[in-house]
């Protein structure tokens, strides 16, 4: 710890100066500089930082920025760490700095004065901290030592943070330890107390246990949902994208996760890899050679927006034509079979079509997926895994910013099927209407920037209702009610 709650910070901060200027003239470091800020400026000497260099740290651009922010995983603990640290940083001058591995700081929030003051360093959204690219400061040697660090005035390898004090705690994935960055509590040197390293290392400590029950939630789903594609009885594992083992034991509970599907062996057990496309990261094993019976479907449908992936059979992509992709769809939503008949007027409604078309058409559909459709009505022989029902689970289970991520666009956006729009007009007015009901920033937020949500004002008005003007998520939220606006004039 850098000072003690005993210590008068503006006295300290004229000691540790004048010790650092002993050290930078060749003299031996006196016992007030700390090993592991010694170790940090050794650091930062061999990286080629320069002490005395008044640049500003390299910036991402906006783009880059918000691409990191859509694609970490720390994104989903944001709401937590506002509501334990934002607050209070705001009474104690403080901002909240949220950084990647590579040392960005990808959120910067709390005290507005304080944010004023840290852009003449550089400490932004977008920013470089990295102690090879900034030298000794908490947030990029709390990452490079791997452990929560309070770095105090000119403890800072470059001289003009010499008047700031910094806090941070490095942050890790519980699925398999990797380092994921840090959160970190800036201000003012004379705001300097242990209390706020403290802080640091407990809210990342309540992100990672938040980031755990997120990952159990989310391995019992894919879980559930691979026992069901599979069928009942069938002996599976499930490989979570860290590379645990879900499920029947195979004798250990770590493997290096598939790349591809195909037969492997894990020990003396030789088994099959699939992807579970409904749940992105995970596979399915399933034992070779054994009494189980074998899956009697290996259907995948993704249905929302254009994936180029939509029909997956066995981890194979099978190619379909827009309107056997659409009986997929139905008899997918409708596991109980459908008729000719019944097809044909949920495709084409009152258009004058013969059945003979539709039967045609499933005539071939079963040449591309073989015995995995049946007849008399027809119907999927086995339970089949499809986007808008992961979405519609998600949904119905609580988890609404985890149905707006997998919620990839509207239900095949280039049907004309009657039914095909009823279902795609109510899936998007369902999630609409959660969302607008809801109080979920985070999930408010991810709408407005994906395509199918861009330019949804409502959407973006609630948001603004529920965060701060100072949020980065305000600017963009506002942007999409004042292009509504423009577009209405």
């Amino acid at each position: 710890m850098a000072i003690g709650s005993t210590v008068e910070p503006v006295s300290q901060a004229r000691l540790i100066a004048r010790a650092r200027e002993r050290v930078w003239e060749g003299g031996p470091p006196p016992r007030i500089l700390r090993p592991v800020v010694l170790e940090s400026w050794q650091r930062s000497a061999q990286a080629g930082v320069f002490a005395e260099r008044e640049e500003l740290p390299p910036l991402l651009t906006q783009e880059e920025l918000e691409e990191r922010r859509a694609r970490h995983p720390l994104a989903a603990a944001m709401p937590l760490i506002r509501s334990l640290l934002v607050d209070v940083a705001e009474d104690a001058r403080h901002v909240v700095a949220v950084c990647d591995v590579t040392g960005h700081l990808l959120w910067v929030e709390g005290s507005r004065a304080t944010q004023r003051a840290a852009e003449g360093i550089g400490f932004v959204a977008g920013s470089d901290w990295s102690e090879g690219t900034t030298g000794t400061n908490a947030p990029g040697t709390a990452l490079e030592a791997d452990h929560p660090i309070q770095v105090f005035a000119a403890e800072h390898y470059h001289q003009t943070h010499a008047s700031w004090m910094c806090a941070a705690a490095p942050i890790h994935d519980p699925e398999d330890g990797r380092l994921l960055g840090a959160v970190d509590l800036t201000g003012s040197f004379d705001t300097a107390h242990p209390s706020t390293l403290a802080l640091a290392n407990a809210t990342a400590r309540a992100v990672e246990a938040h980031l755990a029950a997120l990952g159990a939630w989310r391995d019992a789903a894919a879980l559930e949902t691979a026992r069901g594609q599979v069928g009942a009885g069938a002996s599976l594992t499930v490989v979570s994208p860290g590379g645990r083992l879900l499920g029947d034991d195979l004798g250990r509970q770590r493997v290096p996760p598939p790349t591809e599907p195909g037969r492997l062996r894990i020990g003396r057990t030789v088994v099959e890899a699939e992807q579970l496309p409904s749940a992105p990261g995970y596979w399915v094993l399933r034992r070779q050679g054994g009494h189980s019976a074998p899956s009697p479907s290996k259907l995948s449908l993704r249905l929302l927006g254009t994936p180029a992936d939509a029909l997956v059979a066995g981890g194979r992509r099978l190619t379909v034509t827009k309107r056997q992709l659409e009986i997929c769809a139905l008899l997918a939503l409708s596991p109980e079979g459908l008729g000719s008949g019944e097809l044909r007027e949920l495709l084409y409604g009152e258009q004058d079509v013969a059945d003979v078309t539709i039967r045609s058409e499933l005539s071939r559909l079963r040449r591309t997926l073989g015995p995995a459709l049946a007849a008399r009505p027809y119907r999927f022989a086995a339970p089949v895994a499809t986007d808008v029902e992961h979405v519609e689970r998600l949904l119905h289970g609580g988890d609404l910013a985890g149905a707006v991520q997998v919620y990839t666009g509207p239900l095949l956006p280039a049907s004309e099927s009657p039914r095909i729009v009823e279902l795609r007009d109510q899936l998007h007015h369902e999630l609409r209407a959660a969302l607008l009901a809801g109080e979920d920033p985070e999930a408010l937020y991810q709408w407005i920037g994906a395509p199918h949500g861009e330019r949804d004002a409502p959407v973006a008005r609630r948001l603004t209702a529920l965060i701060d003007e100072r949020d980065p998520r305000h600017a963009t939220a506002v942007a999409v009610v004042e292009a509504d606006l423009s577009s209405r004039r």
